[in-house]
Order: C-alpha cells, then sequence, then structure tokens
C-alpha cells in the first residue's frame, strides 16, 4: 500500500498494489494491517504480437476508449493470453499502473521468469508468485487483439476521450512531456532518442524527458542517449514525479501539452484553460518534433501504420 493512487504498479510483479488515503496509511503504521473487500475481477486478454516498440499506452487508451474509464470500478484487474508474456517489465508497470485511471483496485499481472528474475536482483527474501485458481470466476471478460491497436490519443479532459492520432493531427502544441511511473522508464526514453535522431524539437516546444528513477536515469547515462537527447532540443529532468504536476514544466492560459504521464485532467499542469492530451512516447515524440499532433510514421519510419 501507499499514498499514490498508481501503487497499483506492484501489479506488473504478481503483487497486490493500490494507492490509500493519509487517514489509512496512519492506521497501517500504527496497527500493520487494513481491511479490503475482496474485489470482483475482470479479465483482460491480450491476443496477437507486441510491436519492437512500446506500445502499452495505446492499450490501456484503447482500452479506456472502447469500454470506459470506468470499466473495473473497484474492482481488479487480470491480465492474460500469450502476448503479456512477450511485454516487457517496462510495459507491464505501464499497464498495471494505469489500472486506476479505469477505475481499479488491483492490477495484475504472472509470476513469470522476467518478474521473477527482476525481484531476485532486488531482495533476498523469500516470496513466491500466485497463479490464478483454475475455477477462477470473473464478473467481466474483455479480450484485444494488439495487432489491431494503432496510435491513439486521449483528448481533454478525460482518460476516456480516445481517439486515433489523425483526428486530433494539426493541433499545435506547446509542450510535450515523457515520464511519470507510468511512461518513465528506460525503454520509453529509447524510443524518443531513436526518433529524435539526426532531428531536432521543433523551436516552439517545450520537450522535458523526465526518467521515473536514478535506475532509470543511470540506464540512459550507460546507454549513451543522454547526450544525443539534450543536443536534439530535449530538456531533461531530475527523476521522479513531478513531470506530472506542475513543477518546472506549467502550462500558461491557452497552451496545450501532449503527455504520456498519467493523467489529463484540467488543472493538472497549470492554467485551467491549458489543454492536455495524453499519448505514448512516440505519439509526444513527434509532436515534439513536428510542433504539432502527427502520425509518428510521419517523423519515423520505424514504426507499423
Amino acid at each position: 500500500m501507499g499514498t499514490d493512487s498508481h501503487t497499483l504498479v506492484y501489479g506488473a510483479l504478481n503483487a497486490a498494489g493500490t494507492g490509500i488515503g493519509g487517514e489509512e496509511a496512519a492506521y497501517v503504521i500504527a496497527f500493520g494491517e487494513l481491511w479490503f473487500q475482496v474485489p470482483e475481477t475482470v479479465k483482460i486478454t491480450l491476443k496477437g504480437s507486441p510491436r519492437d516498440y512500446p506500445i502499452a499506452k495505446e492499450i490501456t487508451l484503447t482500452l479506456a476508449g472502447r469500454h470506459g474509464d470506468d470499466l473495473a470500478q473497484h474492482r481488479a484487474i487480470e491480465y492474460a493470453g500469450s502476448p503479456v508474456r512477450e511485454l516487457s517489465l517496462d510495459s507491464r508497470m505501464c499497464l498495471a499502473c494505469h489500472g486506476v485511471e479505469i477505475g481499479a483496485k488491483f492490477a495484475f499481472f504472472p509470476a513469470d521468469d522476467k518478474a521473477l528474475e527482476y525481484l531476485r536482483a532486488r531482495t533476498d527474501v523469500p516470496f513466491e508468485g500466485v497463479e490464478v485458481d483454475p475455477d477462477a470466476e470473473y464478473v467481466r471478460e474483455i479480450e484485444l487483439d494488439v495487432d489491431e491497436v494503432g496510435f491513439v490519443v486521449a483528448r481533454p479532459h478525460r482518460f476516456g476521450n480516445v481517439v486515433p492520432v489523425e483526428e486530433a493531427a494539426g493541433v499545435k502544441i506547446d509542450q510535450a512531456l515523457i515520464g511519470s511511473c507510468a511512461n518513465g522508464r528506460f525503454e520509453h526514453i529509447e524510443t524518443a532518442a531513436r526518433m529524435l535522431r539526426g532531428k531536432k524539437v521543433h523551436p516552439r516546444v517545450r520537450f522535458f524527458v523526465e526518467p521515473a528513477s536514478w535506475t532509470v536515469y543511470r540506464q540512459c547515462l550507460d546507454a549513451g542517449i543522454v547526450g544525443p537527447l539534450i543536443e536534439a532540443g530535449a530538456q531533461l529532468q531530475a527523476p521522479g514525479c513531478w513531470v506530472c504536476e506542475a513543477h518546472g514544466s506549467v502550462l500558461a492560459d491557452g497552451e496545450v501539452c501532449v503527455t504520456s504521464t498519467t493523467r489529463n485532467y484540467r488543472d493538472r499542469k497549470g492554467s485551467r484553460n491549458a489543454e492536455l492530451y495524453l499519448g505514448g512516447p512516440a505519439t509526444v515524440t513527434a509532436a515534439a518534433i513536428a510542433g504539432e499532433m502527427i502520425h509518428p510514421k510521419e517523423v519515423f519510419d520505424g514504426f507499423q501504420a
């Protein structure tokens, strides 16, 4: 449990994580326990094949667009299907983290070799993964073919206000952001660096990149992508959660931002009269290069249509 609504991210590691309030946290500290009602479960089965670039943001936005941003209200999500095993932990963390944006209390992934290897490198405390009961019952089952998932954006000011990026094409932007617990990991920042190779950030655009942690920052340094990002015109910020709110990246009246962070609610980044679009790292980077919303394939030929 944590006093952050995106504590659901632990579900990527097969653990039950959920956000709690300050009063609940005080109770936990005092008594070491907390009461929960066991939630019903929504099973989301992915089919098809993941791409060679991150599309977890597109998956969760597509789910919200098709089924509503309340599709798992106060319920648990279980991700299943063959593509789940192929997803990187970075992508699983994005999907688990965004469980709260579609109403979930928890969002679980299986304890496969990727998750176990990650955990064993970080703790010597004994643990066991959990598996789904063979007779498990679900309140709802949803299938999504990831082969059909394209680049999408959530328009202001709701997570579920999702359209193909082509429908937002031409909207001028003032700011672009990559970061947060949802999309501040190495594969997301590496995608931006790959797209920016030989290009520049549009002179009108402030492009902020914030690694989710010092570990991610070191990964970027070791991979040699920090220098090229800066040379292309991106601004790297200190690791953490600041990029989600109005810290160092404030929007003024009438400004437009496209961000891979967690939410696009009104007032999230400064002025109440600013507009926030949500998209994946590729969509954000493409807009930062073009100065407007644009399909990523228009600025980088390494993506499918």
